[in-house]
C-alpha cells in the first residue's frame, strides 16, 4: 500500500511538473479576482469613491482632500524649457499657464488703471465672469473650471451704483465651471455637449467665506494669502518692465520711443531656484470641489498684485499686495499616472508609482491618455526576449488588470530570443556631416535629453578663418563628438558647353552681407584656371530664382534650363558606390496598407479563436497557439512575397516616387527644406526676396496638434472678445449694477502682453479689430486698432500696429480669415452662460442673472487656422514661426446679425515642431514624409517623440513574424542610428547599416511531448508495485 501510495504521489508530481512546462502561453481560464493584492490604487479609489455631491457637505475637511503626491510630475515655472515633459502632462502644463496668463492680466490692467480718472474704465463684474467662461469653453477637454479670488476687503468695485467710491466688497469670487447640460430643455439629444457653463460669484451666499480656515474648498488659499506683513515681497513678487508704443491716429505712432512701464507680477525664479515659495505657480492637493462642479479636481494657483491700499493721499504706505489669486481646475480623473516603477523616465515622488503588474521577462512602459484608472501601461519585452504570437505586440495593462490568475500567470511573458550578436562600435566619424541632426550622436544611438537649442547651434558654427568650410561642421572621432544642425550651402552649377561654367551658391554660414553669390569657373583641360565673384545675369536670375522657389527641385530646374540653358547642365549627386536602400525599399506604400490590413484581420481571427476555445467543452490552448502561429508564418510569407514581388516588378524603376515607402526625391527635398531654414537668419533676413521668407505649407505638417495649447490661448481672447461684443452695450445697467462698458485699448493691451508672458513657447500675440470696428471711451471708432506683444531677448514689448505704414488687413492671414467669416459663419458654435449673480452688496445670496442664459455665437479651435511656416524678419522676432488665427464676432448696428470683428493670432517658432519621417499616403500633406531609412521587409516606422524639428525623430520596431537580434538592451533602432550609419556608409567608412534590422523569428517553441510522458505514468505504478 505504501508502494502504491508513493508511485501515485510520484505520479501527480510528474503531472504537475507537466502543466508548469507545457505551455505558458495559455489564454483562457476562469478564476475570481480576489488572487489580485489590494494596492495603492485601491486606497484611492476608494476614496475617490466615497465623496459625491450628495454627501460632500457632511464630510470632514480633510475626507475633501488626498494625498499630494497622488499626481507627479507637476510642472516647474522654471524647469519648462530646460526638462523633457511627456504628452500626458501636457494639460497640467496648460493650466500652469493659463493661471499664469490670467495672473500677468490683472496684475497689468489693475496697476495700469490705478487712478480716479480710470477707475469706471477698469474691468467690472461683467468682465471677470466672461473672461472666466471663456478660460472654459475654449477648452473644452483640459480645463474644468477658472476663478479669481479677491482677498478680504481687496475689491474696490466699480460696477456697484449704490457703493461709494473708495469703498471695498468683504468678498469677491467669480468662478466659473463647466455645467453638464444634458438634462437641459434645449438638448433633445441629451447629450452634454461641453459648451455650457455656469458662474456664480463665492463671495456671495451663506457659508461662502473662502478665507475661512472651516471653508472646505480652499487648499489653494494658505499658498498666498492673506499678504499683510510683507516680509516675503522680495521672494514671491517680481517687477517687469513692459515697452508699450500706442497709435492714436492710422500710420502715425504717438511716439517712435517705447514707453516703459513697470508693474508688480508674479515672481520670476531662477533656474537654479528650488524652493516651491519662490515659483510664481503652485499646484493643489486633489480635492473635491463641494457645491460647484462636485468632481476631484487639481488647481493651478498663481498670485495677483496690486497696489493696497488703492486710493489714498498717504501713498508711504501703500505696497505691493497679493490682493487675490487666479485659479485653474482640472478634472483629476483625466490626469494619467505612471504605474510604472520609480525611474529616470518616471521620477518620484509618485504614490501610484509600481502598481503596474507587468512579469519579470518584461519592462513597463507608460500609455498616455488612460486617465485616472488602471491599465495606463504596456509591458514590452526586455532585450533578449520575444513576443508569443497570439498576443498583440505588447502586452496591454488593460488585458493584464482584466486577466484571472492563471491566465496571469500561465501568459504575458515573453520568450527567449537565442543566437543574439553584438555588432562592432567603432566610433569612425571623421569627414561624416549629418544635416539636420542637433544632439550628440554616436554609434551607440541618440539619447533624448541632449537637445540643443538652435542660438546654440548658431554660437557653434565655424569661424571664416577656419579650415572647415562655412557652414559644414567635420566630426572628429569622439563619441561626444557634437554634430550640429549644418546650414550646408545649396549649389546650383550650370556648366555650358562652350565656355566658362557658373555655380551659384546660396544659403550657408556666410557673412551678414552674404545671401548668395554666382561664382564664374573659368577651366581648361577639366581643370579650375580661376574663379571670380560677379554678379548674376538676368536670365541666369530668371532661371535660378524661379526654381529656388519652388525648393530648388532638381527635375523642374533641368526641364526649364534645357529649354532655357542653351546646353547649360545642373550636376546631380551622385550615390555612393554600393548604395541600394533606395531600390531595396522601391516598394509602393500599399503594402503598407495591406500589411496593417492583415494585422486587423489577425487580431480578428486570434479573438474567434479564444472565444471559441473558452466555449468549447474540451479546450486546447496548444491547438489555438499553434493555429496562432502559423498564420503570423503566413501572414509574414504574404508580406515578403507582396513586398519583393512589388519592388521587382516590371514597372518599378519608372514608378511615381511619391508613392513609395521611401522616396530619394523627398528626402532631398527635406535637406533642401532644412538648408533653406537655417540659411536665413537674423542677419541677412532682410536682404531676402519675399518668397524665401516662407516655407512651404506642408512643413507645418503636425503643428494643429502639437501647438494645440497655444493656439486655445489665442482662441481664449477671440471666444471672451466675441461674448464680451455680442452681449454687452455701453450704457446698460442692471438695477445698481452697471453694465460692462466699451473694451478700453489697455484691457487689450494687457491680454496680448499676458499671452506672450504666460507661456514660452508663444513669441508674438495680437489682437487685429476690423476697419473701424474698435470703438473708443469716448464713443468715437477707430480705423484699425491691433495691439501685438512680443518677447524678445527676455524683454517684452507692445504696440499697437495701427501705427506702420503698412496696414496689417493687407496682410495674406487677415484676408484670409475675413474671406471665410465676412459672410460665413459655417461650424461658429453656440455658447450658454448661466450666470448667478449676487443679491446685494453684502452678498446675502446668489440669483439668477437677468439674462438667463447668456448666450453668444464663436469659434471653436477648427475655425481658426495655422499659417505656412514664415520668417517674421522685422527687427522683432526674426525668427521661423508659425501663427495660429482665430475670428472673433460681434453684433451689427441692429443687434440682428451677427458680423466679423477680427482676429487673434498667437506665433510659435517652427523650431519647436517635431517631424514625422514615417511613410504616408501622397493625400497627406507632410513635406517631411516617406523619408525614414527603416528596413520596411522586417520593420515598421514609429514616430519618436522628444526630438524637435531634426532629422532621425522616429523609430524602426520588428513586424509581427520577425524579432530583434541585436545583444544592445534595447528592442527598435533608433531613427538617429540609422541616419548617423547610413552617412557612414555613403562615406566609405565602416557602417553598421545594413545590419539595423530585424530577423524571421517565428519558429515554433519547443515543448515536452505528451505521450513519453503518458506512457510513463502509466508504467511507472506498476514497476514500483512489483
Amino acid at each position: 500500500m505504501l508502494r502504491l501510495s508513493a508511485g501515485w504521489l510520484l505520479l501527480a508530481l510528474v503531472l504537475v511538473v507537466y502543466h508548469n512546462n507545457k505551455d505558458h502561453n495559455s489564454v483562457w481560464a476562469k478564476g475570481k479576482f480576489s488572487w489580485m493584492a489590494y494596492d495603492h490604487f485601491d486606497e484611492i479609489n476608494d476614496h475617490f469613491s466615497s465623496i459625491n455631491g450628495e454627501n460632500c457637505r457632511n464630510k470632514d475637511k480633510s475626507q475633501l482632500v488626498m494625498r499630494k503626491d497622488v499626481v507627479a510630475q507637476l510642472p516647474v515655472y522654471n524647469e519648462l524649457l530646460t526638462r523633457i515633459w511627456y504628452r500626458n502632462r501636457s494639460s497640467l502644463i496648460h493650466i500652469h499657464n493659463m493661471a499664469l496668463n490670467r495672473a500677468f492680466f490683472y496684475s497689468f490692467v489693475l496697476q495700469r488703471m490705478n487712478d480716479t480718472s480710470t477707475f469706471y474704465k477698469q474691468p467690472n463684474w461683467m468682465y471677470y465672469y466672461f473672461s472666466a467662461t471663456a478660460d472654459v469653453n475654449a477648452n473644452p477637454n483640459g480645463l474644468n473650471g477658472s476663478a479669481f479670488y479677491f482677498d478680504t476687503d481687496c475689491h474696490y468695485p466699480n460696477w456697484y451704483t449704490t457703493l461709494p467710491f473708495n469703498r471695498t466688497l468683504r468678498l469677491f469670487g467669480p468662478k466659473a465651471f463647466r455645467w453638464d447640460d444634458f438634462n437641459d430643455q434645449d438638448n433633445f439629444l441629451r447629450e452634454p455637449t461641453r459648451q455650457v457653463v455656469q458662474a456664480l460669484d463665492l463671495g456671495a451666499g451663506r457659508y461662502k467665506n473662502y478665507t475661512h480656515s472651516g471653508f472646505k474648498m480652499n487648499p489653494w488659499y494658505e499658498n498666498w494669502l492673506p499678504d499683510i506683513k510683507g516680509n516675503m515681497d522680495s521672494l514671491t513678487k517680481f517687477t517687469y518692465y513692459i515697452g508699450i508704443k500706442e497709435s492714436n491716429v492710422t500710420g502715425q505712432f504717438v511716439s517712435d520711443q517705447y514707453e516703459d512701464y513697470a508693474f508688480f507680477g508674479p515672481n520670476s525664479p531662477g533656474a537654479e531656484d528650488k524652493d516651491e515659495r519662490l515659483l510664481p505657480v503652485q499646484f493643489t492637493v486633489p480635492y473635491f470641489d463641494c457645491g460647484g462642479s462636485n468632481k476631484w479636481v487639481v488647481s493651478a494657483v498663481s498670485p495677483v498684485v496690486d497696489y493696497m491700499p488703492r486710493y489714498t493721499n498717504w501713498t508711504h504706505l501703500r505696497r505691493q499686495r497679493i490682493v487675490g489669486v487666479s485659479v485653474m481646475d482640472t478634472d483629476l480623473v483625466k490626469l494619467d499616472f505612471n504605474a510604472c516603477g520609480v525611474s529616470p523616465g518616471n521620477p518620484g515622488p509618485s504614490y501610484l508609482s509600481g502598481i503596474a503588474r507587468c512579469r519579470p521577462t518584461t519592462g513597463c512602459k507608460h500609455k498616455m491618455g488612460y486617465g485616472f484608472r488602471r491599465g495606463g501601461y504596456v509591458c514590452v519585452c526586455k532585450s533578449g526576449w520575444r513576443y508569443p504570437f497570439f498576443i498583440e505586440r505588447p502586452f496591454q495593462g488593460d488585458n493584464v488588470e482584466i486577466s484571472t490568475e492563471e491566465e496571469y500567470y500561465n501568459g504575458f511573458q515573453c520568450t527567449p530570443t537565442d543566437y543574439r550578436l553584438v555588432l562592432p562600435v567603432i566610433d569612425q566619424l571623421s569627414g561624416v556631416k549629418i544635416e539636420g541632426g542637433g544632439v550628440k550622436v554616436n554609434s551607440g544611438g541618440l539619447p533624448l535629453d541632449l537637445v540643443e537649442v538652435s542660438e546654440r547651434r548658431r554660437r557653434d558654427a565655424p569661424g571664416a578663418n577656419s579650415s572647415t568650410p562655412a557652414g559644414v561642421q567635420t566630426v572628429s572621432n569622439s563619441s561626444e563628438a557634437r554634430l550640429n544642425i549644418l546650414s550646408e550651402p545649396l549649389y546650383a552649377d550650370i556648366g555650358s558647353k562652350n565656355g566658362p561654367s557658373a555655380s551659384y551658391k546660396h544659403g550657408g554660414a556666410q557673412d551678414e552681407s552674404s545671401h548668395g553669390v554666382f561664382v564664374m569657373k573659368v577651366t581648361a583641360n577639366g581643370q579650375t584656371v580661376k574663379e571670380q565673384e560677379r554678379e548674376p545675369t538676368p536670365h541666369e536670375m530668371i532661371a535660378l530664382a524661379e526654381r529656388l522657389r519652388e525648393l530648388g527641385e532638381s527635375q523642374k530646374l533641368q526641364e526649364y534650363l534645357d529649354v532655357h540653358g542653351s546646353g547649360y547642365t545642373l550636376n546631380k549627386v551622385k550615390a555612393a558606390p554600393g548604395d541600394d536602400y533606395a531600390e531595396r525599399n522601391n516598394v509602393d506604400i500599399s503594402v503598407e496598407k495591406e500589411y496593417d490590413s492583415d494585422v486587423k484581420q489577425h487580431k480578428i481571427y486570434k479573438n474567434f479563436l479564444i472565444e471559441a476555445d473558452k466555449m468549447s467543452s474540451r479546450r486546447n490552448g496548444s491547438r489555438v497557439t499553434e493555429l496562432l502561429r502559423d498564420d503570423i508564418v503566413k501572414m509574414r510569407n504574404r508580406h515578403e512575397q507582396r513586398f519583393h514581388a512589388n519592388r521587382l516588378h516590371a514597372g518599378a524603376k519608372s514608378r511615381r516616387k511619391r508613392a513609395s515607402v521611401y522616396d530619394d526625391l523627398a528626402f532631398d527635398r527635406m535637406m533642401r527644406i532644412m538648408r533653406w531654414k537655417s540659411s536665413v537668419t537674423r542677419s541677412n533676413c532682410d536682404q531676402q526676396p519675399n518668397h524665401r521668407l516662407t516655407l512651404p505649407g506642408d512643413v507645418g505638417y503636425g503643428a494643429s496638434k502639437q501647438f494645440e495649447n497655444e493656439g486655445r490661448t489665442a482662441l481664449r481672447l477671440s471666444n471672451f472678445i466675441s461674448l464680451y461684443l455680442q452681449n454687452v452695450m455701453p450704457e446698460e445697467n442692471f438695477g445698481n449694477m452697471r453694465g460692462g462698458g466699451p473694451l478700453h485699448k489697455d484691457m487689450m493691451f494687457g491680454e496680448v502682453i499676458a499671452n506672450v508672458m504666460g507661456n514660452f513657447r508663444i513669441y508674438a500675440a495680437g489682437v487685429y479689430f476690423d476697419r473701424w470696428k474698435f470703438e473708443n471711451d469716448d464713443g468715437s471708432v477707430r480705423e484699425f486698432f491691433g495691439p501685438w506683444a512680443f518677447r524678445r531677448r527676455g524683454a517684452f514689448f507692445a504696440e499697437d500696429t495701427a501705427g506702420y505704414s503698412a496696414r496689417y488687413a493687407d496682410s495674406d492671414w487677415f484676408r484670409q480669415a475675413k474671406a471665410r467669416h465676412g459672410a460665413n459663419f459655417h461650424g461658429i458654435k453656440r455658447y450658454k452662460l448661466r450666470a448667478y449673480v449676487r443679491s446685494n452688496m453684502n452678498g446675502t445670496s446668489s440669483v439668477r442673472h437677468e439674462f438667463f442664459p447668456v448666450t453668444y455665437r464663436a469659434a471653436p479651435y477648427e475655425v481658426g487656422f495655422w499659417t505656412k511656416p514664415h520668417f517674421r524678419c522685422d527687427g522683432k522676432i526674426d525668427a521661423w514661426v508659425m501663427t495660429y488665427v482665430s475670428p472673433f464676432f460681434g453684433l451689427d448696428s441692429l443687434r440682428t446679425r451677427l458680423e466679423f470683428r477680427g482676429v487673434t493670432t498667437v506665433d510659435v517658432p517652427l523650431s519647436f515642431l517635431e517631424l514625422n519621417q514615417c511613410p504616408m499616403p501622397y493625400s497627406v500633406p507632410n513635406a517631411f514624409k516617406n523619408t525614414a531609412r527603416c528596413d520596411y521587409l522586417s520593420t515598421k516606422c514609429a514616430p519618436q517623440a522628444g526630438f524637435l524639428f531634426m532629422r532621425g525623430s522616429y523609430m524602426c520596431t520588428c513586424r509581427m513574424g520577425f524579432e530583434y537580434w541585436h545583444l544592445d538592451g534595447k528592442f527598435w533602432v533608433e531613427g538617429s542610428l540609422l541616419e548617423l550609419e547610413y552617412e557612414k556608409k555613403k562615406a566609405g567608412i565602416f557602417s553598421r547599416f545594413d545590419h539595423l534590422k530585424c530577423r524571421p523569428g517565428a519558429a515554433a517553441t519547443h515543448y515536452p511531448s505528451v505521450w513519453p510522458l503518458l506512457l510513463m505514468c502509466f508504467f511507472l505504478p506498476v514497476l514500483l508495485n512489483r
